[in-house]
């Protein structure tokens, strides 16, 4: 198993103990999209992206971030699951949410807001079904 993936594994294990064990909503998101961004670059280096084709490319951008460490491998994702032949019903899905556990992650690590139980197993649960749809679908 790559390095990667299995961070992304350790990163949604610890997830669910913030929330089961010690009732850490908020930290168990950042773990939550973390594992869930660590599992897609994982993936991508396995369909044809490595890990330093995604990075040399990040780095060269111009002008700078205009390919964001985040983002760009999140595009590449949404591009492979336009291929899937199922008239861009996963890819929409994948989109929808991936962008609901940013912002659930946005507001969990820069806001002043409270993160709830129901929050965190919320971008769990986006976690684990992006992980399932990629898993599935690629």
């Amino acid at each position: 198993m790559g390095h990667l993936k299995n961070k992304s594994e350790m990163n949604l294990d610890a997830a669910k103990i913030l929330i089961d064990d010690y009732n850490y909503f908020a930290p168990s998101v950042h773990c939550s999209y973390y594992g869930c961004f660590q599992f897609i670059k994982s993936k991508l280096n396995t369909i044809g992206h490595t890990y330093k084709e995604i990075d040399e490319a990040i780095a060269s951008s111009y002008p700078p971030l205009k390919l964001h460490a985040h983002t760009y491998p999140i595009k590449l994702m949404d591009n492979a699951l336009n291929k899937v032949n199922d008239n861009g019903f996963t890819a929409r899905e994948f989109r929808s949410k991936i962008k609901e556990l940013k912002a659930f992650r946005t507001i969990s690590d820069y806001h002043n807001e409270i993160v709830d139980s129901d929050k965190s197993k919320a971008a769990l649960k986006l976690s684990q079904d992006v992980i399932s749809l990629i898993k599935k679908k690629l």
